[in-house]
C-alpha cells in the first residue's frame, strides 16, 4: 500500500455519513456479540469506569464484530469533544487517504478532536515512531495507530499504555492494542486464487507480486494466496517475487515474470499500487485478454483499472469505513461501552459486475452503504 501519487479527492468523500442505522435484522445478533461479553478479551473500560483498557486485540480467538455491524447497539453515548491522536502509515497513497477521510467524517460525526500524522512513506519506520512518540507528549485521551511494522512503534505504544489511554490499530501490521480494525488479510490472497481460478476453469500458470517484506499484511496475503492455489487444483504457481508495494518494482517484476512464463494466465498483487505496476506491464506485453489481475485495497485508480478492464478485480476493505470504524471503537471504548476486540473490515471482491454497488464513477467509495 504504497507508492500512487497523492489524488486529488472530490468532496464527495469528505461529506459525512449521513446515516448509521442498520438493517433491523442484523441489530439483534450484532447487539448479543458486542454487549454479551467477550470471553477472556474484552475492550472498553471497567465496570466501575476507571479507564483501565485491554490491549488484546493481536491475541488469536478474540471475538469480533463486523464493522458493518458495529453501531447496532445503538448511537454513540454523549462525549465531551474528546482528543484522539492518529499515526497513519503514509498518506502519499491513495489507500490511506481513503482512511484519513473515513477518520474526519466520524470525528465530525461523534464530535471528537482529531490529529493526523503520517510518515512520508511506508518504508520509514524510524520516522513513524518519532512522530508517534512526539504526539504522546500531548497526552491524547485516545490513540489510533497504523504501525509500519509489527514492532516499530513498541515504545510508542508503551508510553500510550501507560497514559491508560484506549489504543485502536486501523489495518496492516496488528500489535497489542484494545481494538484492531481490518480485514482479515489471508482471506485477502485466497479470493484472489479462488476469482482466477474461476475465470480460469481449464486451470493454468499464476505469480504472485509480493509487498514489503516484515508487513503483516503482505505476509498474510502470500500465505492466503498461496493456499488458494493449493486449494484450486488447476493452478500453477511458478513465480512469487517481491514488489515492495511499489509500482515500478511490480513493473520491471512483471516483465520479467512475462518472459520466463509467456502462458500465465492470472497475477496476485499484494496490493493495487504493484497492480498497477502490473497492468501496465501486461498490456505492454499484449496479453491483457490472457492474464487476469487481481490486486488488494480499492483505491480510486484500480478501481477505475477494473471499470476499463486493465484488471480484472481487487479486493477491498473500503477504506473509507476503515478509518470511520476506528474513530467508531475508540469513541465507544472512551465513553464506557465494551467493543469487540477485532472490528472485521470486509474483504469485498470488486469486479465488473459489482462495482457500481460500492464505488463512485470516480472510484471513490459510496457513503451511506451501511444504513
Amino acid at each position: 500500500m504504497v507508492g500512487l501519487p497523492m489524488a486529488t479527492m472530490p468532496s464527495e468523500w469528505s461529506s459525512r455519513m449521513k446515516s448509521r442505522s442498520l438493517i433491523t435484522a442484523l441489530a439483534a445478533s450484532a447487539a448479543i456479540v458486542l454487549l454479551a461479553g467477550c470471553s477472556g478479551a474484552d475492550s472498553g473500560a471497567a465496570p466501575d469506569g476507571d479507564a483501565t483498557y485491554t490491549y488484546t486485540s493481536d491475541q488469536d480467538g478474540i471475538d469480533t464484530v463486523e464493522g458493518t455491524e458495529l453501531a447496532a447497539p445503538g448511537a454513540v453515548p454523549e462525549g465531551s469533544g474528546e482528543t484522539i491522536g492518529v499515526i497513519l502509515k503514509s498518506l502519499s497513497n491513495q489507500y490511506w487517504q481513503g482512511i484519513e477521510l473515513g477518520i474526519n467524517a466520524a470525528a465530525k460525526d461523534f464530535g471528537v478532536d482529531v490529529t493526523i500524522q503520517a510518515a512520508s512513506s511506508e518504508a520509514a519506520q524510524t520516522e513513524q515512531l518519532t512522530i508517534a512518540q512526539t504526539m504522546t507528549n500531548n497526552e491524547y485521551d485516545a490513540y489510533i495507530v497504523a504501525p509500519e511494522s509489527a514492532s516499530n512503534l513498541t515504545p510508542a505504544l508503551d508510553i500510550m499504555k501507560s497514559q491508560d489511554a484506549p489504543i485502536v490499530n486501523v489495518d496492516d501490521a496488528r500489535v497489542a492494542a484494545t481494538v484492531y480494525v481490518g480485514p482479515d488479510h489471508k482471506l485477502d490472497g485466497t479470493q484472489a486464487a479462488d476469482f482466477i481460478a474461476a475465470q480460469h476453469p481449464d486451470g493454468g500458470e499464476v505469480a504472485q507480486i509480493e509487498g514489503q517484506a516484515g508487513s503483516s499484511a503482505a505476509t498474510l496475503r502470500i500465505e492466503g494466496f498461496n493456499e488458494g492455489v493449493e486449494a484450486n487444483e488447476g493452478l500453477d504457481l511458478v513465480a512469487s517475487v517481491p514488489g515492495n508495494w511499489d509500482a515500478n518494482d511490480a513493473f520491471a517484476a512483471t516483465q520479467q515474470i512475462l518472459q520466463q512464463n509467456p502462458d500465465l494466465i492470472g497475477i496476485y498483487a499484494n496490493n493495487d499500487t504493484m497492480a498497477i505496476g502490473v497492468a501496465q506491464a501486461v498490456s505492454e506485453a499484449g496479453k491483457t485478454s490472457q492474464i487476469t489481475i487481481v490486486g488488494t485495497d480499492g483505491v480510486p485508480e484500480a478501481v477505475n483499472g477494473v471499470r476499463a478492464g486493465t484488471m480484472a478485480a481487487t479486493v477491498s476493505p473500503l477504506p473509507f469505513y476503515e478509518g470511520y470504524w476506528a474513530v467508531e471503537a475508540a469513541v465507544r471504548v472512551l465513553r464506557g461501552e465494551t467493543v469487540a476486540p477485532w472490528v472485521v473490515a470486509p474483504a469485498q471482491l470488486i469486479d465488473a459486475d459489482n462495482v457500481d454497488e460500492y464505488y463512485t464513477p470516480d472510484g471513490l467509495v459510496i457513503e451511506g452503504l451501511y444504513k
